[in-house]
């Protein structure tokens, strides 16, 4: 079994994350991931706060594994912000922005802090900001992708995170990808 420094970090078993998508219900997909021993994962976009807390709750009730939850700048609510942090979830993940102070008030409440980037200078911003873990979002990643290739933008973000696990997103499918991927050589 391949375990890392990321998954004595995350509390998980292997060094793989499902990114959570949506606007939809996922606590399901989330909870099968954490029981198999990675890091799941559920959106907050677009969605009630009552909601989200309901479907937090159930993936709580459904798993006694870390998750994440995550947050995104577009479009960014704070009011939900607030109540991922008021849940207490093991890890926050944020993407398609900066977070700013985010990241420090995440830490406060004792969450982990995840930041996905798709280009070296956003890398530099996340460990500037104290990121705890970051997700190099290369184009072939489903969703979001940034305009690099995973495989040339890993080994530029792993450059400049130093001992900061960095987690390589897009174009991986299966485990020999996985096994040869670029993510920290320091593994």
């Amino acid at each position: 079994m391949l375990r890392t420094p990321l998954c004595d970090l995350l509390g998980i078993d292997v060094p793989i994350i499902c990114a959570p998508f949506g606007p939809w219900h996922q606590v399901d997909l989330a909870a099968a991931v954490c029981r198999a021993g990675a890091l799941g994962s559920v959106g907050s976009v677009v969605r009630p706060t009552a909601e989200l807390r309901q479907q937090w709750e159930t993936l709580r009730a459904l798993t006694n594994r870390p998750f994440a939850i995550n947050h995104t700048a577009r479009p960014f609510d704070p009011e939900v912000f607030d109540e991922i942090l008021h849940f207490g979830p093991a890890v926050v993940s944020f993407h398609l922005g900066d977070p700013d102070g985010l990241v420090q008030r995440a830490h406060a409440v004792g969450a982990l802090w995840m930041q996905q980037v798709m280009t070296a200078e956003q890398a530099r911003r996340a460990v500037d900001l104290g990121a705890d873990v970051i997700i190099a979002q290369g184009a072939e990643a489903g969703g979001h992708g940034g305009g690099v290739s995973t495989m040339v933008l890993v080994p530029q973000v792993v450059d400049i995170a130093g001992a900061i696990p960095v987690v390589a997103a897009g174009g991986i499918a299966d485990g020999r990808g996985l096994a040869r991927s670029p993510a920290n050589p320091r593994d």
